[in-house]
């Protein structure tokens, strides 16, 4: 079950797209849904690479360009992002509005977005499911190499 709380992101999920440790071996999956033309869900999955709290209100997401994703949201503007793991369950939903590519700084192909908060809903176990919960979300393999992971990793002559 799940209740309404609020359009500011609540300090759990502010802290982690804040300071998501992106070089960490295992990384979190986010699921976002977008809207198509035909009103169909349409689902993508981001990392905490691409997606970050601008303030209490507003997260950035960061999206290929040319994606069915990307061109949803210029459509219609609508986006659901499912934060989804063992610490947490909350589903943000949200207007996106793309950031013009001279502003935004984002590399070549890539579209930004700002996705200002309508609704959050945090997602808990109620009396009739009492002791169950989430024990992990969607995760991957983080093969990006970065100064953390690099300081961590064995030597030549280790």
């Amino acid at each position: 079950m799940s209740d309404d709380v609020g359009k500011e992101l609540p300090d759990d999920l502010f802290d982690a797209l804040w300071n998501e440790d992106v070089s960490a071996e295992r990384g979190r999956a986010i699921l976002i849904l977008t809207a198509d033309a035909n009103g169909w869900p349409h689902p993508a999955l981001l990392s905490f690479r691409e997606v970050a709290a601008r303030d209490r209100n507003t997260i950035r997401v960061a999206t290929y360009a040319g994606s069915t994703t990307t061109r949803n949201m210029r459509e219609n503007g609508k986006i659901t992002l499912a934060f989804v793991d063992e610490r947490m369950t909350y589903y943000v939903k949200g207007a996106a509005k793309e950031i013009p590519a001279h502003l935004a700084g984002a590399p070549p192909g890539l579209a930004t977005l700002d996705v200002k908060i309508t609704q959050i809903l945090r997602d808990f176990a109620g009396a009739d499911e009492a002791g169950a919960y989430i024990t992990s979300g969607v995760t991957f393999h983080n093969p990006w190499p970065t100064a953390d992971r690099a300081a961590q990793e064995p030597g030549p002559n280790a």
